[in-house]
């Protein structure tokens, strides 16, 4: 399995859209009201402006397969990811992350030594993605935050 990682661009918009917009995909995050389409190209453009924010989708191939982002702030990365609904179940998740240590490496974002993942504790798959990626596991009241330092 061929997998690469591409910087976000401008033409990713609807894409994201459609990912971001996924029931899966809302249920599991922090907001879980549907994005208005309106708001996802403000916040989109905004985002690739943002020197603080990496975004990359996945690919297999030519397969566009999932997306993260690093929200760096200091020395910490915190990490949003989502894998799309007909790949889920097959491990993409934890070749996501693996992949993305990595790319800290070779887009030179050398001030971030942790990154850092918030997940629901209903959200068993992103959990179990994080602990394959030999992040440590802290829980808190509200979610479970994985930890790893690079």
């Amino acid at each position: 399995m061929c997998l690469s990682l591409r910087k976000v661009n401008p033409t990713d918009v609807d894409l994201l859209y459609k990912w971001a917009n996924d029931s899966e995909v809302r249920k599991n995050a922090f907001h879980t009201e549907p994005i208005p389409y309106e708001n996802h190209v403000k916040w989109f453009a905004k985002m690739l402006e943002d020197t603080s924010v990496y975004q990359y989708i996945l690919y297999q191939g030519e397969l566009p397969i999932g997306q993260i982002r690093l929200n760096v702030e200091g020395n910490e990365a915190l990490i949003d990811y989502s894998i799309s609904a007909e790949y889920r179940g097959k491990g993409f998740g934890s070749k996501l992350l693996q992949l993305v240590r990595e790319q800290i490496a070779i887009d030179k974002i050398s001030n971030v030594i942790k990154m850092i993942g918030q997940v629901k504790y209903e959200n068993q798959a992103s959990a179990r993605a994080f602990e394959k990626c030999g992040f440590t596991k802290r829980e808190t009241a509200e979610y479970i935050q994985y930890e790893f330092l690079l």
